[in-house]
């Protein structure tokens, strides 16, 4: 599953609010947005990339996220690794 973060806009500047949806696709982040705030589907517009969605006098960016995992530290995924010769 993927995830998104929906970042609030002004004048092309964050203005702090943001949402988080662990979702499928770009189109049910914007649906899970939609519902978070409580407006009906139909008062957003999103562009043709699906990047930027205009509700009302809001512009809220759609932005894909890596979800992050848990490296082994080098020392312990390397221990059996042969090394080359330090001097």
């Amino acid at each position: 599953m993927a995830s998104f973060k929906a970042i609030e806009l002004e004048g092309g500047r964050r203005t702090g609010r943001e949402f988080q949806f662990d979702v499928d696709t770009r189109q049910a982040a914007i649906d899970a947005l939609v519902n978070a705030l409580g407006i009906p589907p139909d008062t957003a517009h999103a562009d043709p990339a699906r990047t930027l969605v205009q509700i009302g006098d809001a512009r809220w960016s759609i932005v894909a996220q890596q979800k992050t995992t848990l490296t082994e530290d080098s020392t312990l995924r390397r221990g059996g690794a042969k090394h080359k010769q330090v001097r």
